[in-house]
């Protein structure tokens, strides 16, 4: 496998040595509109981030009979990153509780107090700047074990939220937002952000917007990178959603003067998302006000035996639970495309 840059597509590298993945997993009731994703099974989308949580620590699920899956079959983008962690192992994996409504088994948890965020389309907010500042409070604290830090995510219509936080922030994104969907269902995920919006007033500060758009996976991440990136290199596993912390940080760190260090700062996606014709992470990126280090590997399920898995090269699923980052930190560790290939089958049919 090859890591590539995601603006001119020339060979990268991510940094050397061993990194921590810590999984950001949360829900927002945003997941229980209906058809608005299918990161999970339907009627029970808020499960989806304890499952991903437990699979990635442990290799197995124990809040549900069987991983996280799609109603078409789709299996979680967290056997990607499970693969990777078997094969060339993290220093460290530790999953972010930001508002679990199952608590996952047998898993190294932080705990915040903090409860899943309501949907959007309601009309009350969560409180969005005390997420921001637990986030930072963490960045301040967290005790890294290996040479930097990888940071995934796991937000079942997370894609949804962070279209509506981006353009309460009033930068450009309609039509820039991936969706696990091949054929995303723009009509709703259009009308709940228009929802969203549609609660905001011209005198309503930053935070007070994003307690009505956003989630806690964002304005957690945001908060955390903004203080950790003073510290070590940090390399955000993820697509648009995580695009959407960037421009989130970027805003409230030019309006509340918090000194951060951008060039510790990088995100690594799949090549479904730097290549998806429906969604443009650059143009997103593009919008930062200081440069950004961005990354892909040419991984594909070209070697898969298993017909699902080939659904991801048609569209379907793209990135997810820090798939992106892990695969190119598979990539520096010396794994190849076959080798994750065969583990994430091995461990579909349960022999691993």
């Amino acid at each position: 496998m090859t890591i590539y840059n995601l603006f001119d597509h020339t060979p990268e590298s991510l940094p050397e040595g061993k990194a921590d993945f810590l999984l950001a997993a949360s829900v927002t009731l945003t997941c229980n509109i209906e058809g608005i994703s299918q990161a999970g099974i339907p009627g029970r989308m808020p499960l989806t981030p304890t499952l991903d949580a437990e699979f990635l620590s442990t290799g197995r699920v124990f809040s549900l009979e069987d991983i996280a899956e799609t109603a078409t079959g789709i299996p979680t983008p967290g056997l990607l990153t499970r693969a990777v962690h078997t094969l060339a192992p993290f220093s460290k994996v530790g999953i972010l509780d930001l508002g679990l409504q199952v608590k996952p088994q047998e898993s190294d948890i932080y705990s915040f107090e903090i409860t899943p965020a309501p949907s959007i389309s309601d009309e009350t907010p969560f409180d969005a700047r005390s997420v921001f500042e637990k986030g930072r409070e963490f960045g301040r604290r967290y005790a890294l074990k290996g040479d930097y830090l990888i940071v995934g995510e796991s937000t079942p219509s997370g894609t949804t939220t962070a279209q509506a936080a981006v353009s309460a922030l009033g930068f450009e994104n309609a039509g820039l937002f991936a969706s696990s969907f091949k054929h995303a269902p723009l009509a709703i995920k259009e009308e709940t952000i228009q929802c969203a919006l549609s609660k905001l007033q011209n005198t309503m500060k930053s935070f007070e917007k994003l307690g009505h758009t956003a989630d806690n996976m964002l304005l957690f991440v945001a908060g955390f990178i903004l203080e950790a990136s003073r510290r070590f290199k940090i390399v955000l596993g993820g697509g648009t959603q995580m695009a959407a912390a960037l421009l989130i940080a970027d805003v409230l760190a030019q309006k509340h003067r918090i000194h951060f260090d951008h060039s510790h700062i990088a995100l690594a996606t799949t090549h479904w998302i730097a290549k998806d014709a429906a969604s443009s992470i650059v143009r997103l990126l593009a919008q930062l006000s200081f440069p950004i280090k961005a990354f892909y590997s040419d991984f594909s399920y070209s070697d898969a035996t298993i017909p699902v898995l080939k659904l991801y090269d048609e569209g379907e699923a793209k990135e997810g639970v820090g798939a992106g980052a892990a695969l190119a930190y598979g990539a520096m560790q010396g794994l190849t495309q076959e080798a994750i290939t065969c583990k994430v089958e091995a461990m579909m049919r349960g022999e691993a």
